[in-house]
């Protein structure tokens, strides 16, 4: 499946500059990361009523191009790894008017329980785990 979450710029997410400032772009993320899972039939919310926690390990963002108050940003996410464990989701960010790419990224992230252990999904999880490798990029 592809993804595609779509946004606009608010403007309290601009800085004296007028453009979006870089802090802004991990909440950006986090937010098609939570439609791409909602996509998936496996809703943040679900996940926690199951125990499951998704905690993030890193951020790695490449800036390209900038945007501003009013523009709409297309975010492009996918499952780049995931082996049960650690989940590696890759994005791209997109400029809708003008198709410059804004943004390339990728999150980290491990499967623990409540109490941040980890968790193996394949094992604990299956159909949880399937829906994740049916996703997976190469």
């Amino acid at each position: 499946m592809n993804f595609e979450y779509e946004r606009r710029i608010n403007y309290y997410e601009t800085d004296k500059m007028g453009v979006v400032h870089h802090s802004n772009y991990i909440r950006f993320l986090e937010e098609s990361r939570c439609y791409m899972l909602d996509e998936m039939g496996i809703p943040y919310s679900y996940l926690e009523e199951q125990g499951i926690m998704i905690p993030v390990l890193g951020v790695n963002c490449s800036f390209k191009h900038h945007v501003t108050f009013d523009d709409i940003i297309v975010i492009k996410p996918i499952i780049k790894d995931f082996n049960g464990v650690r989940l590696t989701v890759g994005y791209n960010v997109i400029n809708k008017a003008t198709g410059d790419v804004v943004l390339t990224g990728e999150t980290k992230h491990c499967f623990t329980d409540t109490n941040l252990r980890p968790l193996r999904l394949h094992k604990s999880f299956p159909d949880i785990s399937d829906k994740f490798m049916k996703e997976k990029r190469v």
